[in-house]
């Protein structure tokens, strides 16, 4: 395909679908940079992912399911923090200008650009190995963003829905898991249950609506996209506190159950990360109602634990005397 960068904006990501009018948007995509009218009494959160080619995605992966993913998990750093999704803009990397793989990735990034109401307004795009960096602008009334130093001891500790599923949806994909060479089926899936886990890993599900809608009640979240006891040392550690899981109370997917060995199942619940679920703290005076208005988000909350004095995470089982924290299989990028 003989374009230059500027063809390639114009045709794939200049389209209605992707840059679209937006409030607050005073210039968007075709200057030098973008201008932004941030709303009165608001802040402006801002995160960026990097995903690289065979690293958070194989090689041959499809360019929709890579675009839906960059996206998805770019709007759960926003949702962890209780933003209202508003912009974003992208760096792309290729080896080649293919015109096949432009059109898929621009309609994939486009169906979730539409699904969120976030508007693509500005970007780069280079030559050399394949890497995908997104970053994302949202915004939250002053004083409700959700952070995680808010935890206190006594809170109660929730996730929005079951583990372990991207974990393993990464083994469906051909991915190589951190949990090891021992992290692997009981037996060979069915197509739909594959697809079943392909779609956690490609395309999880920011809980923009959760957050917005539950943010008055939690005292602090975060996101889990390096494991729930990984992610949940980051939330005590900010806080000053410590946090006790009840392991039989960390929820997973039948399909999981079906699939995976017990010691397995736990391991990528409690460790494999890619879930993009939300974990978060609640008085206890604001449970009932939390997991009230949770449900009328479409969001059966499980309560797993509790914030404690001390430092960590502690894990504890009424089946098992001692379960030790395994400090190795939390995922990092080196």
């Amino acid at each position: 395909m003989n374009k230059n960068e500027f063809d390639i904006i114009r045709n794939y990501f200049s389209t209605p679908e992707l840059s679209f009018e937006q409030e607050g948007l005073v210039l968007g995509i075709g200057d030098d940079a973008a201008l932004i009218q941030i709303p009165d009494a608001n802040n402006l959160s801002i995160s960026t992912d990097v995903l690289v080619e065979g690293v958070h995605f194989p090689t041959d992966a499809n360019p929709s399911q890579i675009a839906k993913r960059a996206l998805s998990v770019n709007l759960s750093d926003l949702a962890a923090m209780a933003a209202n999704p508003c912009f974003f803009t992208l760096g792309l990397i290729l080896p080649t200008a293919n015109e096949d793989w432009l059109s898929e990735f621009s309609a994939g990034l486009g169906e979730i650009a539409q699904k969120y109401c976030i508007t693509l307004i500005g970007g780069d795009l280079s030559k050399g190995p394949m890497a995908i960096a997104i970053q994302v602008h949202g915004c939250s009334p002053i004083d409700k963003a959700l952070r995680r130093d808010g935890a206190k001891i006594g809170d109660e500790l929730f996730v929005t829905g079951p583990l372990g599923d991207g974990a393993i949806g990464l083994l469906c994909v051909g991915g190589k898991s951190h949990l090891g060479s021992s992290f692997k089926f009981l037996s060979d899936p069915p197509k739909k249950i594959r697809n079943y886990f392909e779609e956690a890993y490609y395309q999880p599900t920011p809980r923009i609506d959760f957050a917005l809608t539950c943010r008055d009640y939690i005292s602090s979240a975060i996101d889990i996209s390096d494991g729930l006891v990984g992610d949940l040392k980051h939330l005590v550690r900010a806080s000053g506190t410590g946090a006790i899981v009840e392991v039989e109370r960390v929820p997973v997917s039948s399909e999981a159950q079906c699939f995976m060995a017990a010691e397995n199942l736990r391991r990528a619940a409690l460790y494999g990360g890619d879930d993009y679920e939300l974990c978060v703290t609640v008085p206890p005076n604001k449970t009932k109602d939390f997991i009230d208005q949770a449900k009328r988000s479409g969001i059966e909350v499980i309560k797993i634990g509790k914030i404690v004095e001390g430092k960590g995470v502690e894990l504890v089982s009424s089946l098992e005397e001692k379960i030790p924290v395994e400090e190795v299989k939390a995922f990092t990028h080196f």
